[in-house]
């Protein structure tokens, strides 16, 4: 595993650092290709507003003597070339208005153009922020050259034009190659410089990052490979260890269905376990009743026939019973049922129920009494479901108790918004052993094997859907009570 985990980080340290590197390249070479066409353009740029005013000044000095649009060349050329001599690198042009070159002084002599592009030379005349413009260049048409230009005025009108080329090309060429010599040192010494400051840098970066995925792979891969408990060590200080921790949020949540997974399955084969023993001591009654009544019919006397009937009828009942709670409680473990909140009168419905369980309770000695407060308000709840939770837990006290015994329910005030329900009885207790275990499904106590054991399951259960809790307190001997609260009904 270790050494696996080794080969992973190492094979996406390698892909990642590849990535980088050939990024830094590529930002390299685009870095030193602007950084010598700016500093090229940058000096064209400075060399032309250096020399802005080089042909003005140029012909205050020669005075170039136009006559009948011709330049009188003995005049100016030996000044034109002393010119040259002091500054090598511009080449001067004689134009008449139209652009046409009249005179010329350039090395080589070579001038393949006989007419410049006046637009340029009008633009440069009237820029008084000595913006970077360019103009024809003579010697090499198609080109584009720094310059200078004048117009040349004689007696009040314009004669002509003086258009310096800046850098002639020789001196273009000589002054590329020096340049971008320079500029090409000084890059490479630069970037050389950031690239392995970069390179350190990023590397050990994307060590640290490669490292932090390496750990949240591991962690995945030995959640997938079922270690549930695997989690990725997470601090909520970046992004990665935002990744942490919705992986853990995540693994705790399929956890906790897993969980509950094995839970229902467990439920599932507990339910079915008492359901098939429940159902086998009533179905096997009937079967045996029914059978022998089939059987033996004509030698069973009329009372004894009646007898078998009525097993048969009680067994039925109970067999009703069970199947009607068990569907009940599994509707409500699923989420099934759905509150249908109503205002009613809780007094109303325990003097109902009360009512309802006497007859039943005075065939066994057992008085029901209600202790009911006047101008009791209204609660709002499940009508249905709360009468199910009180005859459910009379049915309980009526269990317990026995001739002489009493069961009270009472109601009361519980602090400003809520009501208590309390259903006490003076029977014989319930053990405080068994205590914890009476609201767990089909437990039925020790001396209640007859019992479903999902009546109090049921109970709390529905209170809990009324977002409240029940209680119980129990002495053997003595009695148990029940209690549990409802809401008020809000005032409008």
């Amino acid at each position: 595993m270790e050494r696996k985990r080794s080969h992973l980080f190492n094979r996406l340290y390698f892909q990642v650092s590849v990535i980088f590197i050939l990024i830094l390249v590529v930002f390299t070479a685009i870095t030193l290709y602007i950084s010598i066409r700016s500093a090229r353009s940058y000096s064209v740029e400075v060399n032309q507003k250096l020399n802005w005013d080089l042909a003005r000044n140029t012909v205050d000095v020669i005075k170039p003597d136009f006559r009948n649009g011709k330049v009188n060349k003995e005049a100016v050329s030996d000044i034109l070339h002393s010119m040259m001599v002091i500054n090598p690198s511009v080449e001067i042009y004689l134009l008449d208005p139209d652009g046409k070159i009249l005179s010329y002084v350039a090395p080589e002599k070579v001038v393949k153009l006989g007419r410049v592009s006046l637009t340029p030379i009008l633009q440069f005349l009237k820029d008084t922020h000595h913006h970077l413009i360019l103009g024809d260049d003579p010697r090499n048409p198609g080109e584009k050259k720094t310059f200078s230009a004048a117009e040349v005025i004689e007696n009040n009108r314009l004669t002509g034009y003086i258009y310096i080329v800046l850098a002639s090309q020789e001196y273009v060429s000589a002054a590329q190659m020096v340049i971008g010599s320079y500029i090409l040192s000084l890059s490479i010494r630069s970037v050389v410089i950031i690239l392995l400051v970069s390179a350190i840098v990023g590397l050990l970066a994307i060590w640290l990052i490669t490292g932090k995925l390496n750990v949240i792979v591991q962690a995945i891969r030995q959640f997938q490979s079922g270690n549930l408990k695997a989690r990725i060590p997470a601090k909520n200080n970046n992004e990665l260890d935002t990744i942490g921790l919705v992986f853990n949020d995540m693994a705790d949540t399929i956890h906790r269905n897993i969980q509950e997974l094995k839970d229902t399955d467990e439920f599932r084969k507990e339910l079915i376990s008492n359901v098939s023993h429940d159902l086998r001591t009533p179905i096997a009654s009937i079967q045996g009743y029914a059978e022998t009544l089939l059987l033996k019919q004509d030698s069973i006397h009329t009372e004894e026939q009646h007898k078998y009937l009525e097993i048969i009828y009680a067994s039925c009942g109970k067999l009703k019973k069970l199947v009607t709670e068990l569907f009940e409680l599994s509707k409500l473990q699923a989420n099934q049922v759905k509150l249908t909140p109503e205002p009613f009168s809780i007094a109303e419905l325990v003097s109902d129920i009360a009512n309802k369980y006497r007859i039943i309770s005075q065939k066994k000695g057992i008085s029901i009494n209600t202790f009911l407060p006047k101008d009791l308000p209204m609660v709002e709840a499940d009508l249905l479901l709360i009468d199910r939770v009180l005859q459910n837990l009379i049915d309980n006290a009526l269990k317990f108790c026995k001739e002489g015994d009493y069961i009270n329910i009472d109601i009361i005030p519980d602090h400003a918004d809520k009501v208590r329900i309390s259903i006490a009885d003076s029977g014989e207790g319930i053990s405080q052993d068994e205590l914890p275990y009476i609201f767990e499904r089909y437990y039925k106590g020790k001396k209640y094997s007859d019992s479903t054991g999902l009546g109090l399951a049921i109970v709390k259960e529905i209170i809990s859907l009324h977002e409240s809790d029940i209680s119980v307190s129990s002495q053997p001997g003595k009695g148990t009570t029940f209690s549990f609260t409802l809401k008020m009904l809000k005032a409008a």
